[in-house]
């Protein structure tokens, strides 16, 4: 054999791969896949900006099969559709690609033949969720609190919108301490990057889809952190974002498609700015430029509006979203800003998830007023409406507006605690409303407690929110008793007393919190050890009367117990309705009411009794 044979054949053998360079930099999204996850096909994205429009696009594998390829709109990007359900086990397969100027470059592609059994998928109990920001939590890893690389370098803890150093690490550092409290999900803000130039804390401006905040910590923390919680039997719920990404994101710096942003081209100007309606999407009567101006504006300054409808960004956000599903071992979603998505669009990534991940618990965050408008988003609702969203639940937004009234007009027939009533008589409207997602608080609201302004009536809501009917949503820091107003939005973002080295007193353990801190604890905790000691009462159903004189009251079941709950949204004393409280009693054996330091202890509730001014009494009924 002639020196020139002999190449050729060695090329041959080899493989294009011993040929090519190996990317030194660009992107691979996603960076891995599974066989047996969509039947091993999966659209491959490949980014560098030297492709231009490439000219062709081989694989190492022969176990891998090249569907197809194809340039994107914009060049230094090409789509490569794979199927690897051939693969025989755990590999890094070379993606080939030949540039419009110079040689073949191969970019590393994981392939694995099945994916993890690492979630637990068990949300028939309505866990209490319990609402992170990461951020301000606790700092389990000061290694990370300035990132070379980053726009916003370093922390500041005396500034509200400067980054603290919170991270993944720090909060499974706190697991012990959310298993005591009776947690069973946390979600967390995003953990994405964020990489802006200030208020990158905040987490609602992708800047990468396939990259854990470097500031949080890596992949593998974000891994860590959901193993340890398993373990715990704490579920992770992740925040994804869909409707728009940062304006930095490094698919918008060097883009794959004008057509994915709305409104892109010039940059944002406020004209630009969505009108926050959310109901225009669900109007039969509603105008275009209405629902246009609310699906196609920008959410703020440094958040474009993605353009869901565009089929490529579709699949890319679904193929993004199973990728994390997979590999962290992901047990819910919440959906951010849902109904600003392209309906259609928004549903069609639900049923990828729903399809490849049916024990999913997915809810879509809708601020929107009333009901029917929440109902009309969830799956089986009946309604007619729209896509079918593959959606479990929805955040009660309807819920949480009705218990802000109770708290400012007290008693009232469709106002005050008559609303929160009127609110659950429209549970017929819902397939399951055990999966709506209740809360008093969150990281864009008023502290439940401020908004309260009262510490008998917060107590009285955080009762109504830990035994009533849906999956209660607790946001960190209300079992101390945090009570600052959303003016700014900062103010209610506070760091957690112990989360950090430095800090003078450790809030996480008894004898770090402040005797009016333990009070608030105590409740919380107490409420939450009744759903952790009869889970199945949670289950269910609710029994409840409208509210008599301003007293409201329901019953929650399993087998021979009863959990009631009772509360005067009066500004003096009344009487229990022993009408309707009554027949909840009637076959009582022994029963116990939950006292303030979190203990039950035996006690008689019988005709005559009365609640004084904003009471409340949980109590657990033996038959």
């Amino acid at each position: 054999m002639n020196n020139t044979v002999h190449n050729i054949a060695c090329v041959f053998a080899l493989g294009l791969s011993a040929l090519a360079a190996v990317a030194q930099t660009g992107h691979v999204d996603p960076p891995g896949w599974w066989g047996d996850l969509e039947e091993g096909k999966v659209e491959v994205l490949v980014s560098h900006p030297d492709l231009g429009v490439p000219k062709d696009v081989d694989t190492d594998n022969d176990e891998v099969t090249l569907l197809s390829w194809r340039p994107s709109t914009l060049p230094g990007h090409v789509w490569i559709e794979l199927d690897v359900s051939g693969i025989q086990e755990a590999t890094e397969v070379a993606l080939n690609v030949l540039p419009e100027r110079g040689r073949w470059t191969s970019f590393p592609f994981q392939v694995v033949p099945a994916m993890p059994s690492n979630r637990l998928n068990r949300w028939e109990e309505a866990p209490a969720m319990y609402l992170i920001m990461p951020d301000r939590f606790a700092n389990g890893d000061t290694s990370n609190d300035d990132v070379k690389g980053q726009l916003e370098r370093g922390i500041d803890r005396t500034e509200m919108y400067a980054r603290h150093g919170g991270d993944l690490a720090g909060v499974e550092s706190k697991l012990d301490y959310l298993e005591e409290l009776g947690v069973g999900a946390v979600w967390m803000t995003p953990v994405v990057a964020n990489d802006l130039a200030k208020t990158s804390y905040h987490g609602y401006a992708c800047t990468d889809s396939y990259l854990v905040d470097p500031r949080l910590g890596t992949l593998e923390a974000y891994k860590s952190l959901a193993a340890a919680a398993h373990d715990r039997g704490i579920r992770i719920v992740h925040d994804w974002v869909p409707n728009h990404w940062g304006n930095l994101h490094r698919l918008l710096t060097h883009p794959v498609d004008s057509a994915w942003v709305h409104n892109w081209k010039g940059g944002f100007t406020d004209d630009k700015r969505t009108n926050y309606r959310s109901g225009v999407v669900l109007d039969p009567h509603g105008q275009s430029p209405d629902v246009a101006g609310f699906n196609d504006g920008w959410f703020d300054r440094m958040m474009p509006d993605m353009n869901q409808a565009n089929e490529d960004l579709q699949r890319y956000m679904g193929t993004n979203i199973l990728w994390w599903m997979a590999e962290v071992g992901i047990d819910g979603l919440r959906i951010d800003t849902y109904t600003y998505g392209q309906q259609d669009a928004m549903a069609a990534m639900t049923k990828r998830v729903s399809e490849s991940f049916p024990d999913c618990f997915m809810f879509a965050e809708a601020w929107v007023y009333g009901s029917a408008k929440q109902a009309a988003l969830v799956e089986g609702n009946g309604f007619g409406w729209g896509p079918t969203t593959g959606l479990d639940g929805a955040v009660d937004f309807a819920w949480h507006f009705a218990m802000q009234e109770a708290m400012e007009q007290g008693e009232g027939w469709e106002h005050g605690i008559g609303k929160v009533y009127e609110v659950l008589v429209e549970d017929f409207l819902y397939p399951d409303p055990q999966k709506l997602v209740t809360f008093l608080d969150n990281h864009d609201t008023h502290r439940w407690i401020a908004e309260a302004g009262d510490a008998d009536k917060a107590k009285a809501g955080l009762a109504m929110l830990l035994m009533g009917r849906g999956t209660p949503c607790l946001y960190y820091g209300t079992e101390l008793g945090f009570d600052t107003r959303c003016e700014p939005d900062g103010k209610v973002r506070q760091d957690f007393p112990g989360g950090w080295p430095e800090d003078g007193r450790n809030a996480f353990a008894a004898e770090g919190r402040t005797p009016e801190e333990s009070v608030w604890f105590d409740h919380v905790h107490g409420l939450l050890n009744i759903r952790k000691a009869f889970p199945r009462a949670f289950q269910g159903g609710l029994e409840h009367f409208f509210p008599k004189r301003g007293v409201y009251g329901f019953s929650r079941e399993q087998d021979d117990v009863r959990i009631v709950t009772l509360v005067n949204a009066a500004n003096d004393t009344r009487p229990l309705p022993w009408d309707n409280v009554g027949p909840w009693v009637q076959d009582a054996v022994a029963m116990e009411r939950l006292q303030p330091d979190g203990r039950l202890a035996a006690d008689v509730l019988k005709p005559g009794d009365t609640l004084g001014a904003w009471s409340h009494q949980v109590w657990v009924i033996r038959r």
